[in-house]
């Protein structure tokens, strides 16, 4: 079932709707909603065949998540799918306007596009209570606490410009304000990324269970 134009626009701004490609011909929506139901719960899931022609081309999908974390998820965690040797391409749906997407990245900082800053938060609020609270907006993979202010590390740039849409957020009570970051003096590398998303993604999986 597909979703409605207007209801399908929000998704894809909110990014939580998702691009898997080369999926097998001949594959079904059960099927590709079944393979990514362990995430979470899924609104949409629709299999696209390539067009008359594209002989090169594989099919491909679009599945929508109801929880941004459970998309993030999806994206970051390398998919393999029954009949295909290679991993499936992922990534997340874009707005038709490309301008609407630059606007955004603007946002982020250049250096780690994934990372916020937060204004509120202090070393006496748990890793595990805040890292529980901004998973409202994308998979945390990282909580930095200092005095009066934090930082939190999406597991993607998306759970940062989700959050990045909200001036400010409400946490125990408290305001939180919401800022770009300032470029770091040592951005963070790509083991140590692949380590902090890999731990995210179980810690995932945990609290479902």
């Amino acid at each position: 079932m597909r979703p409605k134009r207007g209801e399908d626009d929000i998704t894809v701004l909110k990014h939580l709707k998702v691009f898997v490609g080369g999926l097998p011909d001949g594959v079904e929506d059960r099927q590709v909603g079944d393979h990514f139901a362990k995430y979470g719960h899924i609104t949409h899931c629709n299999v696209c065949e390539p067009k008359d022609g594209d002989r090169n081309k594989q099919a491909y999908a679009f599945v929508t998540f109801k929880q941004a974390a459970d998309a993030d998820c999806a994206v970051v965690e390398t998919q393999h799918f029954p009949g295909v040797q290679r991993q499936l391409a992922m990534g997340f749906a874009t707005p038709k306007k490309k301008d609407t997407d630059d606007q955004k990245d603007s946002l982020l900082c250049e250096s780690d596009p994934c990372k916020v800053f937060v204004g509120g938060i202090g070393d006496r609020d748990s890793e595990e209570e805040i890292g529980d609270f901004f998973s409202q907006w994308g998979l945390v993979a990282l909580i930095y606490r200092d005095a009066g202010w934090g930082l939190v590390h999406f597991a993607t740039k998306e759970g940062a410009l989700r959050i990045l849409d909200e001036s400010n957020v409400i946490f125990q009570r408290r305001k939180l304000d919401i800022k770009k970051t300032t470029d770091s003096k040592r951005p963070m590398s790509e083991d140590e990324r692949a380590d902090l998303i890999k731990r995210a993604i179980a810690r995932h999986f945990h609290k479902k269970t």
